[in-house]
């Protein structure tokens, strides 16, 4: 197949909603495109070493396995959804298994069309004597399968819709799946570098928002001119390039005193539609440069139906089926300022109101709000280290994949990686909390000499398990599984 063709999928998949919050899967995937040309001499270590650059030595081929089928997994899920049209598919051959001509699978990934032959059944054999009259007939139905798909295919070029958007200076351009140029727009006050550190992609969504068959394409702009004076806007365009409204985050707050209400948005998810609900918009922002964060419910207008106020940061927002009842939750992950701790809350797309209470700190109440109806809020431990060089740790954005939750708290600033890792189940019942290398070498390094030496022992490991639940708990601290 042509590599452009493959190349511009693969980007799609990376944009995609799907992969929005599987940072890890996201490498995985360029790593094994950009061997894709030379996959069979491709070994692990090379995999292992794109993966965990830090934590080579500790991980095995039993790790890339690990990572594979959940990728093979993800691709599943994206094309049973997001990418059910897609007219390239994407797939991991099981390479412990023979191929069906019986030789070892040595393919790491293949790409095909869709439709194409490795998708066909096989072929029975036919009497030798009826040969020439199905071939015949099958290249009739050939003929006739490829002037459908010519005209369909010329009918559907007339109806591009955006699929990917990139910055160029202070130009936005919006480009279909075939990575064409649909159309652009200029911005006098040019895009504020910071905000765009990751690139556009976690800036952008291009939604269905009101189930035609149109693409429309939301947009967090922030501008580069004045950026720490000014809000972020939310911009929603129609497939060809029209503005149809635009949404500007926070409110005033007599607990701003008097500061303006200028809010970053840091997350943008999209709340498919049900027989019940239509489509929704989940925004979260925060108060640049205070503690009050909003997390709005927008409907496909950008009209704000509801909204829940934080004292902290709420930097991510993860949706995920939790009880298995075919409704989305919203898991928001960042910081408590009020306990100065990492942590999760859970809310129900259905009762998002209130603000937040702060009983540990009053002063950091947010009045007139009435009192929120978190499903879960939850509070992570910080680590001697983090005591001793932050004001407080931070969550990380959550991965939720067949009712198991993983979650990460950054406890170092610096390296950023420094991370002690969580998983629960669907029940968010702790099932394993433990610290990667790279804390353990960062704290080995600072405790190494001085009055305060000493190794992180099982004590400090066996803390972490006290994870302190605010809200949705039978008790204070989290419920741990028992082998």
């Amino acid at each position: 197949m042509d590599r452009s063709a493959i190349s511009d999928q693969i980007g799609r998949i990376l944009r995609s909603q799907s992969f929005a919050s599987k940072g890890q899967l996201r490498k995985l995937l360029e790593v094994l495109f950009s061997n894709m040309d030379s996959q069979t001499a491709l070994k692990p270590d090379r995999v292992i070493k794109e993966l965990w650059p830090n934590e080579s030595k500790t991980k095995g081929s039993a790790d890339v396995a690990a990572e594979m089928n959940r990728l093979r997994r993800a691709l599943e899920s994206y094309y049973n959804g997001e990418g059910k049209d897609d007219l390239i598919t994407i797939s991991l051959p099981n390479r412990s298994v023979p191929a069906p001509d019986g030789t070892q699978e040595k393919r790491w990934i293949v790409a095909k069309p869709r439709g194409g032959s490795e998708d066909r059944p096989p072929v029975p054999a036919v009497n030798p004597r009826r040969g020439l009259k199905i071939a015949a007939v099958a290249a009739v139905a050939i003929l006739c399968m490829c002037m459908v798909g010519y005209i369909s295919f010329r009918m559907l070029a007339g109806h591009d819709q955006p699929q990917s958007g990139r910055l160029d200076g202070a130009i936005l351009r919006i480009m279909n799946a075939e990575g064409k140029e649909l159309w652009s727009k200029g911005f006098p006050d040019g895009f504020w570098p910071e905000f765009y550190d990751q690139g556009l992609a976690p800036r952008i969504r291009f939604v269905d928002l009101d189930g035609k068959g149109h693409t429309s394409v939301l947009l967090l702009y922030h501008p580069a001119i004045s950026p720490r004076s000014r809000s972020t806007t939310l911009i929603c365009y129609s497939d060809r390039g029209k503005e149809k409204w635009r949404w500007t985050p926070g409110r005033e707050l007599p607990e701003l005193e008097g500061t303006p209400a200028t809010f970053r948005t840091v997350a943008l998810v999209v709340l498919k539609a049900t027989e019940k609900r239509p489509l929704r918009i989940v925004v979260s922002s925060i108060h640049d440069p205070w503690w009050p964060n909003q997390i709005a419910m927008l409907d496909s207008n950008g009209k704000t139906i509801s909204e829940y106020w934080h004292s902290g940061h709420l930097d991510h927002l993860t949706l995920a089926d939790l009880d298995g009842d075919g409704r989305e939750q919203i898991v928001a992950t960042g910081i408590s300022n009020g306990y100065h701790q990492a942590t999760l809350i859970v809310l129900d797309p259905d009762r998002v109101f209130g603000a937040s209470t702060e009983a540990a700190r009053p002063e950091l109440q947010i009045h007139g709000m009435g009192a929120a109806e978190e499903r879960l809020r939850l509070l992570f431990p910080r680590s001697d280290l983090n005591k001793t060089l932050s004001v407080y740790n931070a969550g990380q954005e959550a991965t939720i994949e067949h009712g198991r939750i993983r979650f990460s708290v950054a406890e170092c600033l610096q390296p950023p990686s420094c991370l002690m890792w969580y998983e629960f189940d669907k029940h968010f019942e702790l099932e394993a909390a433990y610290a990667d290398e790279q804390f353990r070498t960062a704290h080995a390094q600072f405790y190494a000499k001085g009055k305060d030496a000493h190794s992180f022992s099982l004590e400090e490991q066996a803390e972490f398990e006290k994870i302190r639940c605010l809200v949705g708990c039978k008790s204070e601290f989290v419920a741990l599984q028992t082998p």
